[in-house]
């Protein structure tokens, strides 16, 4: 950007050599030297913004799979704990040695992506996993408390039903668009709407999905999805071969 405004407040003041001094001197005593460099270099100014954006998403990126990278390392020695029942288990066998658990929003795009790269996983583990289905739905996607609500009451009628609308859900996520869209994925299923209408009022029901909503939060988790493995977490959505990673340095010995 420097050398961006040196360039054009050069032709602005008629030098052949600016220095940084007069540069700060001359913005100083006319700022609309600035606007007059980009208006003579549109082209050129928009790159150096494009290319300073690029680079700050670049450093805060960076940052952000350090943090996770120390968080990881600290969660290795004293990993995390999330409360845990067998009656809660999605997928997997309850006797596997790799315990996933997933905090997700139905509606969010990012939780889709997670949901993909998580596949490859259920399928090559499916007789070493535990997999847990927890809820975060976020206030501003409309769509997620009615879908949570949903799932909770359809796993209380049929564990494998509440499978495929899981499945279901991510899999169409583009779709929910509205209520209708989750009656009729549960229709398809062939779920007991009466009973699906009667649990989705269940005092139990919402307190589950507010009891995990906590508890992402008090792992200090930002935002959806987060994901984890064998008390080890993975914040956002992650390649499957990070995911792997994980698994390997937890079971590894």
């Amino acid at each position: 950007m420097k050398k961006f405004l040196i360039a054009g407040l050069a032709l602005a003041l008629g030098a052949c050599s600016t220095t940084d001094q007069q540069v700060a001197e001359a913005l100083k005593k006319n700022p609309k030297l600035v606007f007059d460099a980009i208006e003579q270099n549109p082209e050129q100014f928009i790159e150096v913004v494009n290319k300073a954006a690029r680079k700050a998403q670049e450093g805060a990126q960076e940052k952000q799979m350090a943090d996770m990278k120390r968080r990881q390392d600290d969660q290795l020695k004293n990993p995390l704990k999330p409360a845990l029942s067998e009656d809660r288990l999605l997928f997997g066998n309850a006797k596997g040695d790799i315990t996933i658990v997933e905090y997700a929003d139905f509606e969010c795009p990012y939780c889709e992506v997670a949901y993909k790269n998580l596949k490859p996983i259920k399928e090559k583990y499916k007789d070493r996993i535990k997999f847990y289905y927890k809820h975060v739905p976020l206030s501003f996607h409309k769509m997620a408390m009615p879908a949570a609500i949903r799932y909770e009451a359809v796993y209380k009628q049929d564990k494998e039903k509440a499978r495929k609308y899981y499945t279901y859900l991510f899999e169409n996520q583009r779709q929910m668009q509205d209520e209708k869209f989750l009656n009729d994925a549960a229709k398809k299923l062939g779920v007991d709407m009466k009973k699906m209408e009667a649990d989705m009022k269940s005092a139990a029901t919402e307190k589950q999905i507010s009891d995990d909503t906590a508890e992402f939060e008090k792992f200090g988790f930002s935002g959806t999805p987060a994901i984890v493995i064998n008390g080890v977490a993975l914040e956002g959505a992650q390649p499957t071969a990070e995911l792997e990673k994980v698994i390997q340095l937890t079971t590894t010995k």
